[in-house]
């Protein structure tokens, strides 16, 4: 794609220039980055091709057979049947890679299971060397070759590739591991990632992290259903007590355990030796249910005549195995280190976080051990035949702190927080009328209850100067609703804002769903009331009873409320410091975008979903929202890029020119979620959606557009080496642009937010297009600032405001989308909601300033 202007190629914008700035006070820093030392940086790796076809499937099928990848168990036992010689590595799939250029070609037959495959080794196909990345490096507008990079990635894998650890994704675990259990009783094993990172100033280096994930226990599969049983919404395992494993499963906690258990390996021990088969999920029919079409039997009856086993519980549900297999679930025990996948429950990510959580200088002193363990088992793999080593030095870079922002004329940014004394800007609440509805029991939330914290933040929203009538918000009306009156109670109230008090999670989806402009809804935990009002998480101050303390209001709570319901009636509480920034772009209309896409990842009939928000007014403080549904297409599972790029933007440039009355001269746009992978076809694809949007409105409508992608989820890691030694969190500001940066890209490292807990993890920034020729200091300062202005607290956040509202935005329609529909049905083959039902029920999120 070339720009609309100049016809440059995009690849010739996003190429690494000089992009370091001078603005701060410098600072040390240790790195999570280890060089690579090669003997002879020249020597090369060889890629092969290794095919794995089942031949019943070619012949059905011949072009997807030989396109296709069988299962990762099947793809490792033919490598390790294969008996090739020493130094040979495999990525576990098509690939392998040895130290020699000897040409192969040979075909052979392995059988796995009943299967006989077709095996073909051919190559060298590709040569590549250390020396091709570090040429890239050092040479202005080349691009690092991601060959070389995944060759020298697979090499220091197959290191690894020993019964003593087991590999899931790009990280390793000492298998069989003595890890704390979790709720529901998953193990959380520790365990190293580590990826080889081409830098711009140290070559070739390997990036090791301490990494956490949680792995299904060893074990009797009856055992872990009774564990989490707890977890099933809708269940009656709270009322049941002992009664399972003698009494059978509900139809909801069939549909559950048919999600969180599909595709885990089993083994059961009915047989002469030890089988293992992969779930396929649960069968809603039972042992003693279930009839053996060709021989007339019930599973119960079968098991009993062939194997003389009794089941103990013929009651409850089959496992499915794939085919017509099904075993009865007693027979069943779940083969240990194999990782959990589904989303965590609240206590369990609770309890994760705070095994997981370090200090920096433990952090560091954990990321030194694990690359001395890195060295120790890989390198009589990685010397003897490819002739390089880990340097167990990490590695140290200079960085900056950059001045903060002046956010309140009365108060001063320190540690990334301030006090706010009074919004930029009210809410117009002369016409609005408020409401409360509580979704728990007059005895939880009771009237004293409710006087206190309507009083408590009357008095500090006065302290704020919002324009509260308080008054009329403490007399307010209350009322106390069932989840399933909540819909008609909303539609009959005469209320504007409602506040809900709600007390179950689950219930938050089913609230914005019944969400209109007309009355927005702001949803309050019933323990964040308590913290407000100073009654911790005991009994309600005017139903104390026992040993119960009072304590002090929490007024901090209560202004982020106030903040919350301030901006969503269309105020502003913060400014973005356009005074402080080296360059003034402000001086014209300016629009800066924020995107973001979601994808639901174990039902691939839920559609990905894109979120674009937009600054529309000079201070960066109001914003315009839109989401929509997104529907992948060929095959795939998820969509990548927002396809519907150019309506979207269109109709932002036009509700941006209503509100003033000018189009943007500027446009700024942040996008998430994009990794280095997918910036040519679906950052570049957004750009040109938004330049087609802004010449569809009118010809020559051009304005000048930068691109920056932002993210979180790397491996990169820092602390702050201090003069005495010591390893500590960086502070908000301090940026990194060198040593350990990409070498292909205008990029650098930006913490903004104090840790509260643990180690910091900055944000990594790619300025990818720059019609707008800021300087490095100009997009460092401003996307720190940015982060300044997010309206729910008086504190940086680790986003730029726009992203971090893009990520809301996301999460709403989210919410929505999954309480509007029953997708349990849905997977279970009856018809898929509607691309109309969908956008029916996201539409209220594209009411501006909603999402918060």
């Amino acid at each position: 794609m070339a720009t609309k202007e100049s016809g440059t190629t995009v690849k010739n914008q996003i190429i690494r220039k000089n992009f370091q700035g001078t603005n701060g006070r410098k600072v040390n820093l240790v790195t999570n980055n280890f060089q690579l030392l090669f003997k002879d940086p020249t020597s090369v790796i060889c890629q092969y091709d290794l095919a794995i076809v089942d031949p019943k499937k070619a012949k059905a099928n011949p072009e997807e057979a030989a396109n296709s990848v069988p299962s990762k168990f099947v793809c490792w036992e033919v490598f390790k049947q294969l008996q090739l010689e020493e130094g040979w590595a495999y990525d576990g799939k098509k690939n392998l890679y040895h130290f020699s250029s000897n040409t192969v070609n040979t075909e052979t037959q392995i059988k796995v299971g009943r299967t006989e495959y077709d095996v073909s080794i051919k190559g060298p196909v590709a040569k590549v060397s250390a020396k091709n990345i570090l040429d890239a490096i050092n040479k202005t507008g080349a691009v690092v070759p991601i060959k070389a990079v995944n060759a020298i990635n697979m090499v220091l894998a197959q290191g690894f590739n020993i019964p003593e650890y087991t590999t899931v994704q790009r990280s390793v675990f000492k298998s069989n591991q003595s890890a704390p259990t979790m709720p529901g009783g998953l193990k959380l094993y520790s365990g190293i990632s580590t990826s080889i990172t081409p830098t711009e100033g140290f070559g070739i280096t390997i990036r090791v992290l301490k990494t956490y994930q949680m792995m299904y226990p060893g074990g009797p599969l009856m055992g872990f259903i009774k564990e989490n049983l707890c977890n099933v919404e809708g269940g009656n395992f709270r009322n049941r007590g002992p009664g399972f494993p003698q009494q059978t499963l509900t139809s909801e906690e069939i549909k559950y355990f048919d999600k969180i258990l599909k595709n885990i390996k089993i083994s059961t021990s009915h047989l002469k030796y030890d089988r293992k088969y992969n779930i396929a999920g649960l069968h809603p029919k039972s042992a003693n249910n279930e009839i053996i079409e060709d021989m007339g039997l019930s599973v119960t009856d079968y098991f009993k005549g062939t194997y003389n086993i009794v089941l103990k519980y013929p009651n409850l549900p089959l496992v499915k195995c794939g085919g017509k297999t099904k075993l009865p679930m007693e027979l069943c025990s779940i083969v240990p280190d194999q990782p959990y996948y589904t989303s965590l429950t609240a206590a369990q990510q609770r309890d994760m976080i705070k095994t997981a959580c370090q200090k920096p200088d433990q952090k560091m002193s954990d990321i030194n051990k694990a690359a001395g363990e890195v060295s120790n088992v890989t390198s009589p793999f990685t010397i003897r035949g490819y002739g390089f080593k880990i340097d167990q030095k990490a590695k140290e870079v200079t960085g900056r702190i950059i001045q903060v922002p002046q956010m309140d004329k009365d108060a001063k940014v320190e540690r990334g927080a301030w006090r706010m004394t009074s919004v930029k800007k009210q809410a117009d609440l002369n016409k609005v009328t408020f409401g409360f509805i509580v979704l728990t029991n007059k005895e939880r939330y009771d009237q004293n209850t409710h006087k206190s914290f309507t009083q408590l933040l009357a008095k500090k929203a006065t302290e704020m100067q919002i324009g509260l009538n308080t008054t009329n918000f403490t007399s307010a009306p209350l009322k106390y609703v069932l989840i399933r009156d909540f819909d008609r109670t909303l539609r009959e109230s005469n209320a504007r804002y409602t506040f809900v008090i709600l007390d179950r999670d689950e219930s938050y989806g089913k609230i914005k769903l019944a969400e209109q402009n007309s009355n927005k809804t702001q949803c309050i935990k019933l323990d964040t009331v308590k913290k407000v009002c100073g009654m911790g998480k005991g009994n309600p101050r005017g139903n104390q009873r026992g040993n119960q303390q009072q304590s002090r209001p929490d007024w901090n709570t209560a202004d982020n409320i106030l903040k919350k319901m301030n901006w969503k009636l269309g105020g502003v509480n913060f400014f973005i410091d356009a005074k402080g920034l080296p360059e003034n772009i402000f001086k014209g209309p300016v629009m800066i975008v924020g995107a973001d896409v979601t994808h639901f990842t174990r039902n691939d009939a839920k559609p990905s979903i894109a979120a674009v928000v937009a600054t529309c007014d000079a201070s960066a403080g109001q914003y315009i929202s839109r989401t929509k549904a997104m529907y992948p297409t060929d095959g795939r599972l998820s969509v990548e890029y927002i396809h519907d790029m150019q309506e979207i933007m269109t109709d932002i440039l036009i509700e941006f020119k209503k509100k003033t009355n000018r189009q943007p001269q500027r446009i700024i746009y942040y996008r998430d979620g994009v990794s280095e992978g997918q910036f040519e076809n679906t950052v570049m694809e957004e750009l040109g959606a938004i330049q087609d949007a802004c010449t569809g409105l009118n010809p020559n409508y051009k304005p000048k557009i930068s691109v920056v992608v932002c993210t979180k989820r790397h491996k990169q890691r820092f602390a702050v080496k201090t003069g005495k030694g010591q390893l500590v969190n960086m502070e908000p500001g301090t940026v990194v642009d060198q040593g350990v940066v990409s070498p292909n890209y205008q990029n650098f490292y930006l913490c903004s937010q104090q840790a509260i807990q643990g180690t910091s993890v900055p944000c990594h920034y790619y300025v990818l297009y720059d019609d707008n020729k800021l300087s490095a200091d100009m997009w460092q300062i401003l996307s720190f600032y940015l982060c300044h202005t997010y309206a729910r607290c008086s504190r940086s956040v680790s986003y730029p405001a726009p992203v971090y509202y893009a990520h809301l935005a996301c999460a709403s329609a989210r919410s929505r989308m999954l309480s509007g529909f029953d997708w349990n049905a849905a997977g279970d083959g009856a018809d898929q909601p509607t691309e109309e039902a969908i956008e029916q029920v996201l539409r209220p999120n594209n009411f501006n300033q909603f999402f918060i």
